[in-house]
């Protein structure tokens, strides 16, 4: 064998071992990225029932017109759009990668 024959056969040898490594990082990456899905899955479901009980509680008219009601309530109403704007965001980000996916399998 000669010099190049031995260098190729140890740069094969490393780019397989190369190879080997990044498809483990990229396979432990996909399981995070997919168990972060499943827990944003239950945590838009869990923000979906506060949402509707939020929506039931500020349906109910007030009584007292004080201040810390009113405050207490603009608080409520305020927290309940920032769990709705956190919700939309992510599942239309969602929404995009899955519409995104389907264009391009219907384009191959």
């Amino acid at each position: 064998m000669t010099f190049l024959e031995i260098a190729l056969i140890i740069l094969v040898v490393a780019l397989a071992a190369s190879l080997a490594w990044v498809l483990r990082l990229l396979y432990r990456t996909g399981v995070i990225v997919l168990n972060v899905q499943d827990a944003l899955e239950e945590s838009l479901e869990v923000i979906d029932e506060r949402v509707s009980s939020i929506d039931k509680v500020l349906e109910i008219p007030l009584f007292s017109d004080s201040p810390e009601i009113k405050s207490l309530r603009k608080d409520m109403v305020t927290c309940r759009d920032s769990i709705l704007n956190v919700a939309y965001s992510l599942t239309n980000s969602v929404q995009q990668d899955n519409f995104d996916a389907t264009q391009d399998a219907e384009q191959r």
